[in-house]
This record gives C-alpha cells, sequence and structure tokens, in this order.
C-alpha cells in the first residue's frame, strides 16, 4: 500500500507540472563566441590614396583588410566619411581619412575644389592695423572716417573695402560687385562656408558646420540705391553682431562708391 501511495504522488507530482507552464525552465542561451582577434599582421590596401571632389560629389574608398576597418575624417567640415568608407565632400578645402584596421592605419587624402572662382577672398585679419592694411595693399583710392576703399580690387568686383574700430582696427571687410553677380556670389560663397539664416536681407553664412564652433561670419547683401545699387560679400567676425554691421556698412558703401 505504501508502495502504491508513492507511485501515485509521483504521478499527481508529473501532471501538476505539466498542467502549469510557469514552472517550465527554459533552455540555456548558448554563450556568445567570442570574436576573433585582430590580426596584427595584416595591412589595408588602397587602390587609390585621394579624390578631388565637388561639393556634394561622394566617393567610395576602395580598401581591404583581414581586419575590418574604421574611418574618419580629421576635418569635418571639408569632407565626411561614412562606416562603409564613402566620402561626402562639404566645403572648399582638403582634409584627410584615417583608415585604421589592427595595428595598420592609411591616410587618403581629400580636396574639394570650388565651381566659382569669382574674387580672391581677401587675407586680412581682424584686428590689424589700419596702417598694415595700407602696407599690404597700398594707398587706399576712397576713405572715410571708418573705412578704406580699394576700387578694382578684382576684375569682376567693383570695390575691397576695410572697416575700422574706434581704435583703428579691422572690424569687418566687404567685396562690393554689381547687382549681376548676385547668383554666382552664393554659388562662391555657398561653396565655402554654411548658411545659417537670412537676417533683415542678409543671407549669413559661417566656417563651421555649427555656428557655436564658426569664427568667421560671410553676410549676402544688396544695398538698395536709387542711382546704383551693389551687391556686397561682408566678412566679419563671429563677436560682432550682423544687423548692426549691415546697417553701417550701408552709409559707408554710400560714402566710398561713387
Amino acid at each position: 500500500m505504501k508502495k502504491l501511495s508513492l507511485v501515485l504522488m509521483a504521478v499527481l507530482a508529473f501532471a501538476f507540472i505539466g498542467c502549469n507552464s510557469w514552472l517550465d525552465f527554459p533552455e540555456p542561451e548558448p554563450e556568445p563566441e567570442p570574436e576573433p582577434e585582430p590580426n596584427v599582421e595584416a595591412v589595408i590596401t588602397l587602390e587609390e590614396t585621394s579624390t578631388t571632389l565637388h561639393k556634394g560629389e561622394t566617393y567610395q574608398i576602395n580598401a581591404e583588410c583581414e581586419n575590418p576597418i574604421t574611418y574618419s575624417s580629421e576635418n569635418e567640415f571639408n569632407a565626411t566619411v561614412s562606416e562603409e568608407g564613402l566620402v561626402t565632400a562639404n566645403f572648399v578645402g582638403a582634409t584627410v581619412i584615417n583608415l585604421e584596421a589592427g595595428e595598420d592605419t592609411k591616410a587618403f587624402e581629400v580636396t574639394v575644389e570650388p565651381v566659382s572662382n569669382l574674387y580672391p577672398e581677401p587675407e586680412i585679419e581682424f584686428g590689424e592695423t589700419k596702417e598694415a592694411i595700407i602696407e599690404r595693399f597700398g594707398q587706399p583710392v576712397a576713405e572715410t572716417e571708418d573705412a578704406i576703399g580699394y576700387p578694382n580690387y578684382s576684375d569682376n568686383s567693383i570695390m575691397l573695402m576695410v572697416m575700422f574700430n574706434e581704435e583703428g582696427l579691422v572690424e569687418s571687410y566687404a567685396v562690393i560687385f554689381a547687382t549681376s553677380f548676385e547668383e554666382e556670389l552664393e554659388t562662391f560663397v555657398s561653396e565655402r562656408y554654411m548658411f545659417v539664416q537670412e537676417m533683415d536681407g542678409m543671407k549669413i553664412y559661417v566656417n563651421a558646420l555649427t555656428p557655436e564652433e564658426a569664427s568667421l561670419l560671410v553676410g549676402i547683401q544688396v544695398y538698395e540705391d536709387d542711382e546704383a545699387p551693389f551687391l556686397m560679400a561682408v566678412y566679419g567676425s563671429m563677436d560682432e553682431e550682423p544687423a548692426e554691421k549691415s546697417v553701417n556698412l550701408k552709409a559707408l558703401v554710400k560714402a566710398l562708391v561713387k
């Protein structure tokens, strides 16, 4: 009788467990296989080591290695690169794409060339003295209390105008054009700088991917005048307010460009 009772209890126990799936124990998950150690002797092979692009164009880096390759751009303002090695040209200039795989590294050079070469950008530093500007560009043909002007600065421009603060130091400068160059000027600037916004009729660009990182502001604006409207490419420090600079420039252009 005792043996029969034990058998009956065992049967009931198995039946109870079978009817209560929450008591089922899951199968243990297999442990992930360890990632293979990189081959320290593997090298990266590159079909080409450089390319030249225009803004917006892309290029696929053709590289092979036994190890996974990681890509990074030294200057993303000029060009960025994806995890798969696809390069995208951003703004005029040059940068290096670094490839790394295990112990080996390679460098891929990217040059972003412009479509428009409307004018040579003036080599002027903010904070320079008026004397330093005159020594570099010569005696100005036009001058006011706040600015000096150099007519026919380039083949396509009417004038280079340099503005000074109360201490006589360069605060901003502008290249003046006929309004017929408006479309090409926008192409020229947009190839070199990132558009941010339009403020009081001035299209504002900066020399970085975010305004917070920028040190240079470039504005495009048409100065409306009944006699002869002018187009301006204005260069200013990010420390200056573009709206105030625009108002000052209008008065200076009217005084200098006659």
